[in-house]
């Protein structure tokens, strides 16, 4: 489809517009809106819009073509403004009908990418056609699915993974792969009921293996059975704070239950372990062991997209409510480092040494 732009003098004396091209316009300004208004991080209007007409320049230079527009002087806002994104489209609809080498596909994916790195966070993300482009790539080394230790039976692995194992000197193995809860299913009530269990088995510790779990919901919660109503983590908004999380006392279980905690974790993994992790270290309620997490401690809303693709934002990041520690982006860092191989193990032993003092 062809726009009007600046006009240019004909033969015959009458104004004749630059043609512009395709550029999926619509699904840009979409995109553009929902990650300037709702981002976390503040990525102004002028980061975006300059990075994404670079991006489409970069493509341009890359097929040998002419990128001879010029970059309009873009306000700089964290506010989405229309006539901002026109200035963008003009430039950008300028660059695809001199290049007509570039699809109209290949520009808007451009465009996109470049906007959503401006403020990299794991929760934010373009999907499209079963492909996630992250705006934070993460290169994770740990091990998603590391083997489980032997130890006699508490459970045997469940819908969600959950399975428990007891080691030597009473040492309460828990591991899953999901916060999982459904119509049917309630990871809250299902590890409640592991840690009865153990319990009457003569558990003496716990140690909650959470590598490769890749979140859901209730984490706060499952935090709550070992602490009093501590607060946990500050939840930041774009315009600041919306106020503190803390752990519910109604949860806490009895005292049989209130034993040293141990938690394994690599970058395996996100979002809902860390938050049960973090409850708990901010309040030096565990020890946790192994490598830095991932840094996704946030949250993100989806926009779809006219050609059913969508656009997620992150809209808020979760700040540690006692020590003030930044988590989202960073990861959590572990008390006791560990290469996986050996992160059970020294766990346990750390744990039998508390077991021992009579921590807890």
């Amino acid at each position: 489809m062809t726009a009007c732009t600046t006009p240019s003098a004909t033969p015959s004396g009458t104004p004749t517009p630059a043609p512009t091209a395709d550029i999926k316009r619509s699904k840009l300004d979409v995109v553009y809106s929902a990650l300037v208004d709702q981002d976390v991080h503040r990525v102004s209007s002028k980061m975006a819009l300059e990075a994404a007409l670079a991006a489409i320049r970069e493509d341009v230079r890359a097929t040998n073509g002419k990128d001879d527009v010029p970059t309009p002087a873009f306000e700089d806002t964290t506010e989405a403004v229309f006539s901002e994104f026109k200035k963008f489209a003009a430039a950008a609809g300028q660059l695809a009908a001199k290049n007509p080498q570039l699809s109209a596909e290949r520009i808007s994916l451009a465009a996109i990418i470049a906007m959503i790195r401006t403020s990299p966070d794991c929760h934010t993300y373009y999907f499209d056609n079963g492909r996630r482009i992250d705006s934070r790539p993460v290169r994770e080394r740990g091990d998603p699915s590391p083997p489980v230790p032997q130890g006699a039976s508490i459970k045997e692995a469940d819908e969600a993974g959950l399975l428990g194992r007891m080691l030597q000197g009473g040492v309460a193995y828990i591991r899953f792969r999901e916060f999982r809860i459904t119509g049917t299913y309630d990871i809250r009530k299902e590890v409640r009921t592991v840690l009865e269990k153990a319990v009457a088995m003569g558990a003496k510790g716990w140690l909650f293996d959470l590598r490769g779990n890749v979140g859901g919901n209730g984490p706060e919660i499952i935090a709550s059975y070992f602490l009093k109503g501590e607060p946990g983590m500050e939840i930041f908004l774009k315009n600041g704070s919306a106020g503190i999380s803390s752990a519910n006392s109604a949860f806490r279980l009895g005292d049989e239950y209130q034993l040293p905690i141990a938690i394994v974790q690599n970058d395996r993994g996100g979002s809902g372990p860390e938050v049960f992790t973090l409850f708990l270290k901010e309040n030096r309620r565990a020890t946790v062991v192994g490598g830095r997490s991932t840094g996704c401690l946030g949250a993100t809303v989806a926009t779809p997209l006219s050609d059913g693709s969508q656009i997620s934002v992150a809209v808020n990041e979760f700040v540690g409510a006692v020590t003030r520690a930044k988590y989202n982006n960073v990861g959590i860092p572990p008390d006791i480092e560990a290469n996986d191989a050996v992160a059970v193990e020294v766990a346990s032993n750390h744990l039998r040494a508390e077991i021992a003092k009579g921590g807890s």
